[in-house]
């Protein structure tokens, strides 16, 4: 088989292997940060905000990155990436002022941002023609493994060691990461890929990619659903009386880690469709009978749902909109595609917190619930008619 043929090749394995790394490292931070803050002394209500600074930040730089990933060299992007996770992990080890913290926060941002987006565009340089789906589906295992098994690592060396020893080791692997990158000769990319530097002025199409905003808005309504679940599962099990909810989120990790690469090789045989349409009808089939449910068991049941569903459409949708765009611009095509998540991702459980205000009770987790399946359905209708015309029907 020839090296434009196989997927698995060094170059493709090397930035699997720092998504991972990447991955790890933040999540085994994500659930410590807040309680880490207040330990130091600052208030819960500050500590929340600079917790979700991270967000804002990843959102203000996240359409730049894509810029900088077309007309940039994408292993320099990710070793800048990695130092900059790395500075914004130690630097919480050695301050205890906000505006520093606030900093190191922003730095910690930025750096995740440049990341998630050139990891993308850097792998589709290796993936071969054809199988598109299948190594964007394999890529984003690392986040899967990384949000199922890196905060029980970070709680459990924060309970054994402390807190800023879990800060040590997410930036050891940030660090990690960075070695790989320094062995990483990216001028064995295929021919077929490399693009020829230019200087040119910027335009808004080298920003936001208009052939990328479809699949942005349908990609959008999997983070709204990902938002409104983090934020309210919890609290709607516990109006229900269910107790060990936390297994919820390993099960529903199982499950996209097993979908994933199956949908990725059905989308790249058989076309997206045959994976977008099943998994969206599954994601909002979820949230309706979640809202409808009331034992661990049938709860656990809604997050197999949700998850097969998600594993089968996400994949897909962002091979589709690499594929889209063009790998010339793999990088706005990724950073556009991703603005949908951040923006969502953040409105979601706010518009879900002023419903849970206005109604009381479990009837109003339900309205959230159903909204969240509707606005599903509403997004599988959009991708029906948005295919069809592509495909001329």
């Amino acid at each position: 088989m020839s090296k434009k043929e196989t997927l698995w090749n060094r170059h493709y394995v090397m930035v699997l292997t720092i998504n991972i790394l990447n991955a790890f490292s933040f999540y085994m931070i994500s659930n410590i940060l807040s309680s880490y803050l207040v330990d130091i002394g600052i208030s819960i209500a500050l500590a929340g905000f600079v917790v979700g600074l991270f967000s804002l930040t990843s959102l203000c730089f996240r359409p730049f990155s894509g810029l900088m990933s077309d007309r940039l060299n994408n292993v320099t992007l990710l070793k800048w990436s990695n130092v900059l996770l790395g500075i914004g992990l130690l630097g919480f080890t050695v301050v205890t002022r906000l505006p520093l913290i606030i900093l190191f926060r922003i730095i910690n941002g930025i750096g995740f941002a440049i990341g998630g987006t050139v990891q993308i565009s850097l792998a589709s340089k290796y993936i071969p023609d054809g199988r598109m789906g299948e190594g964007i589906g394999y890529l984003g295992l690392g986040m899967v493994a990384g949000s199922a098994v890196a905060p029980g690592i970070g709680l459990a060396i924060s309970d054994y060691v402390g807190m800023r020893a879990t800060f040590l080791l997410a930036a050891a692997l940030a660090a990690a990461a960075f070695v790989i990158l320094c062995l990483f000769k990216e001028d064995a990319a295929p021919k077929r890929d490399l693009v020829k530097k230019e200087k040119k002025k910027i335009r808004l199409n080298d920003i936001i990619a208009p052939k990328a905003l479809p699949f942005t808005v349908m990609a959008g309504s999997y983070s709204l659903i990902n938002g409104i679940i983090a934020s309210y599962l919890v609290l709607y099990t516990q109006e229900l009386g269910i107790p060990q909810i936390s297994i919820y989120f390993t099960v529903c990790a199982a499950a996209l880690f097993l979908m994933r690469p199956v949908s990725g090789k059905l989308m790249d045989k058989k076309g997206i469709r045959i994976t977008v349409i099943p998994g969206m009808l599954l994601t909002a089939s979820s949230m309706f009978i979640l809202g409808r449910v009331g034992t661990l068991p049938l709860v656990l049941l809604t997050g197999v749902i949700r998850s097969l569903g998600q594993g089968a459409a996400q994949p897909s949708l962002q091979a589709g909109c690499i594929q889209r765009v063009g790998l010339k611009q793999s990088g706005v095509a990724t950073s556009t595609y991703y603005l949908g998540g951040d923006i969502c991702q953040g409105l979601g459980p706010m518009a879900g917190g002023l419903i849970v205000g206005h109604i009381a009770g479990l009837a109003g987790y339900r309205v959230v619930f159903d909204l969240c399946g509707i606005i599903m359905l509403c997004a599988l209708v959009y991708f029906i008619f948005y295919t069809r015309k592509r495909n001329g029907d």
